[in-house]
């Protein structure tokens, strides 16, 4: 900061300011103390009221946490390491000024201009006297309502900065940036450590028993003294006749306390990033997120990099001009960088333009290959792209039959068969171990084995769509280990199967497609290259954007219950796109409008609102809102809903909020429209050979499987032993192989164990096993129960959970049943047709 020398109250003055202010100001330490919420509270009232020291100290407190500060960092850093060119008019470098920028005045420069958005103000005072320098002005000495420096931060009035050639000062009345957001979790955080080093303290380390002779109480003192000496740990000491019992007083460990850490430190790196896995990594979190959030991260760096580049051409070089440096009729300019290319875009790339090779081999740096020297390169003469030798007579061309590819395998088969149609054969295809999948689905299409469905497809689509989400919530998914943050069963439990519809059709559609192509081919050559193409758009091409959209689709998802359950806190929601070039224009509209977070227009425009859409929506707190822009932000949206744009919005069928439906896709956006309705007669040709699983039910009750232990007891002392009263009403909880839990209704439970016409009353007998069919299942199917499988509504959305033992197999039925867990029914399973549907779980 330089010399610093005490100075009076200054009042405002139209006159310009001193040379260097900064030499004037009188800088304190912050006031360090124990910060509550509270605390936090009252600074922000007074920063409301103009005084915004207590804010500031504050900020300055809180900035010691390291997750924090590396979060804003961050922010900066991005800033400071970007590519920054001065061109002036004729476009062309002026050396002046690049030497101006390199330096470290120039770096404090643009670090004072992003702190601007996390502090919600900054200001720094130029110098030319001794070469370039910049000094900081701490943001508590700004008073951005009079506009002046203060002297004493403590101060109402000070030096007016306006028409100071020296001196830049940014922001807004009433804005306190980022920190203002992110500081009762730093807040929260710390006093959860508190309590968290406490707790180890009280209840981590062993306790010490010391026993003495009853009839020497001079050992006792002398075993007190030792134990005082020998360190903090507790102690007790008792008399050796005495026996002690030690009882366990709770089962906790104190991960509580860590889950709690976790959450604040998610809060403050989503306040300042927009994001979270940037910074640390989720519990599983995959590559395909974690890409995902580095988009988010980078959207928000260009609009500080955008931020900054207007600053220093509309605030800073008026200022450099104003000292004589050549700056007129040139702007401040970070060059856009170039996207970073693939092998597979570059190549794609290659078939419309001309690449020179030199650009390819820097790229990749690949050293250009020198005079005679062997190319490696993948050659393709007319016989190696038929899967044959090039050389016939030469034994190391052989071929065996073992290793022939897929396009091998198919030309033996479509040589022999009549070339008019590819359903004049019939082929028997064999093949390697390391064959793609897009290879064994159309072998399988090839060979009749896929008529219409395809299971391996199908759990490849699911897997890779619950993947997609699996740090977002908090639970597991079809045998699956996939650790999630959130903890909502019915809200999950939607989404799988959600996720889970969305697979069966696009299987169904696929496999529809290529029996198409196969029952039209005239030739293999033309039936594997179009196959090969229709593999490829599903599950390449379309399954990376549906991949994409389950990911932002469950990310805002899981905003969207966040944000409800802080509408206190935060009663108003803006719109944020990711603000980059790629955003699309009708999404860019909404940029930036404030809405009430329970205003409807939310439940239209709620992001994503189209596939690949990173839009996200932001916490807003009262003071930070105007009427005046409340109202142009209603006009804005309801302007656009008007529009062509929003139209085709609603077309594709993302007019809805999917945070509230539970949905990553409706049933208009699927492969066949208005599925499971559709679809439940094409899932039942499916048998349960055709999912891999055995389909003889006297095998699967056979001598290998388990014995039945039937319950002895009355269904009243069952029932006693295990409801549970919620909201009033007595509810009867199971848990399933997943962690969830399920309710079953007294009235149900009755119906199930009285004796009446229908008589149920026997299946009280089979209530010992309900606990291990839901937590050890042989099967889950997601299906229909068999007495009721003409109801549009119970179609594939029941979760059917079976296990066989010696003699008989148990069925647990479960459903939601308006956003509810429901646990319907048990029963002995009589009809094998119960076994068809979706399988979604297999021993």
């Amino acid at each position: 900061m330089g010399n610093k020398k005490k100075g009076g109250t200054a009042t405002v003055q139209s006159r310009q300011a001193p040379k260097y202010v900064i030499n004037q100001i009188v800088v304190k330490a912050p006031q360090r103390k124990v910060y509550d919420v509270g605390d936090w509270r009252t600074a922000l009232k007074s920063a409301d009221n103009g005084r915004v020291k207590q804010l500031y100290d504050l900020y300055e407190d809180i900035m010691i946490d390291g997750v924090l500060f590396d979060a804003v960092q961050k922010r900066i850093d991005a800033v400071i390491n970007s590519e920054l060119t001065f061109q002036n008019a004729a476009g062309e470098e002026v050396e002046e000024v690049s030497t101006l920028m390199d330096t470290l005045a120039w770096e404090e420069l643009l670090t004072a201009i992003i702190k601007t958005k996390i502090y919600g103000r900054a200001g720094v005072e130029m110098s030319f006297t001794d070469g370039f320098s910049v000094t900081e002005i701490p943001p508590k000495h700004i008073n951005l309502n009079n506009k002046t420096i203060l002297i004493h931060d403590s101060d109402e009035f000070g030096v007016s900065y306006e028409g100071d050639s020296l001196l830049v000062v940014l922001g807004k009345e009433r804005d306190f940036g980022l920190l203002l957001k992110a500081a009762p979790y730093a807040i929260y955080k710390r006093g959860g450590f508190g309590d968290w080093s406490q707790w180890v303290e009280l209840f981590g380390m062993p306790q010490r028993i010391g026993k003495y002779n009853t009839y020497d109480p001079e050992s006792r003192k002398l075993l007190e003294k030792a134990f005082e000496e020998a360190g903090s740990a507790p102690y007790v000491i008792v008399p050796k006749e005495t026996e002690i019992e030690t009882k366990e007083g709770g089962s906790g460990s104190g991960t509580s306390y860590n889950e709690f850490r976790q959450a604040n430190n998610e809060e403050m790196l989503i306040t300042i990033l927009g994001q979270t896995m940037t910074t640390v990594q989720g519990e599983k979190g995959a590559r395909s997120l974690g890409e995902v959030h580095k988009e988010v991260e980078e959207g928000k760096n260009k609009s500080d990099l955008r931020f900054v580049q207007r600053i220093l051409n509309q605030v800073v070089l008026p200022k450099l001009e104003a000292r004589g440096v050549p700056v007129t009729g040139g702007k401040f300019v970070f060059p856009k960088a170039a996207e970073q290319l693939t092998v597979d875009e570059l190549c794609q790339l290659s078939e419309i333009i001309d690449i020179p090779q030199s650009y390819v081999h820097e790229k990749f740096a690949i050293p250009e290959p020198k005079d005679g020297e062997p190319i490696a390169k993948r050659r393709q003469s007319t016989a190696t792209q038929l899967g044959l030798p090039e050389d016939p007579d030469d034994p190391e061309e052989e071929i065996k039959n073992a290793d022939r590819n897929l396009f091998l395998r198919l030309w033996d088969f479509f040589v022999k068969a009549p070339q008019d149609g590819a359903l004049n054969g019939k082929a028997r295809i064999s093949l390697s171990d390391d064959a793609t999948l897009d290879e064994r689905i159309i072998a399988r299409v090839a060979n009749g084995d896929s008529g219409y469905f395809d299971a391996e497809l199908f759990y490849y689509v699911a897997d890779d769509l619950l993947n997609a989400v699996r740090t977002t919530f908090k639970g597991h998914i079809n045998n699956a280990d996939i650790a999630y943050n959130l903890r909502d069963d019915s809200f999950i439990t939607a989404l799988e199967q959600n996720l889970f519809h969305f697979s069966a059709a696009k299987t169904l559609a696929e496999i529809q497609e290529l029996n198409k192509l196969f029952r039209e081919s005239g030739s293999f050559e033309e039936f594997s290259k179009k196959a090969g193409e229709i593999c490829g758009k599903f599950n390449k091409a379309w399954q990376k954007t549906e991949h994409e959209t389950a990911v932002l689709t469950a990310e805002s998802a899981s905003n969207y219950q966040r944000l409800i359950k802080k509408k206190k806190l935060y009663p108003y929601w803006k719109y944020v796109t990711a603000g980059d070039e790629k955003v699309r224009e009708e999404h860019r509209k909404l940029d930036g409008i404030i809405l009430s977070c329970d205003d409807p227009r939310w439940d239209k425009i709620f992001p994503p609102n189209g596939w690949k859409c990173r839009c996200r929506v932001e916490p807003v707190m009262r003071h930070e809102v105007s009427e005046e822009w409340l109202r142009e932000s209603s006009r804005i949206v309801d302007e656009y809903l008007g529009t062509s744009e929003w139209k085709m919005v609603e077309q594709q069928n993302w007019d809805s909020n999917r945070g509230k439906r539970g949905e990553v896709f409706n049933k208009n956006q699927m492969y066949i429209r208005k599925f499971p309705d559709m679809a439940a007669k094409y899932m039942d040709k499916v048998s349960p050979a055709g999912w891999g699983a055995e389909p003889s039910f006297k095998k699967l009750t056979g001598e290998k499987a388990g014995n039945l232990k039937e319950y002895e007891g009355t269904a009243d002392s069952w029932w006693d032993g295990r409801k549970k009263t919620i909201d009033g009403k007595e509810l009867l909880p199971v848990t399933d192989y997943q962690g969830r839990t399920w309710y079953m209704e007294k009235k149900d439970y009755e119906i199930h164990t009285t004796n009446n016409k229908k008589s149920r009353g026997f299946r009280t007998k089979y209530l010992s096993c309900i606990d291990e069919v839901m937590s050890d299942p042989d099967e889950v199917w997601l299906g229909n129960e068999y007495k009721d499988r003409e109801n549009p509504e119970s179609r594939l959305n029941n979760w059917i959970l079976i296990k066989y033992y010696k003699g008989v197999g148990i069925a647990c039925i479960c459903k939601l049943e308006k956003g509810k867990m429901a646990f319907k029914s048990w029963y002995e399973v009589r009809n094998p047709k119960i076994r068809k549907g979706l399988l979604i779980k297999k021993k």
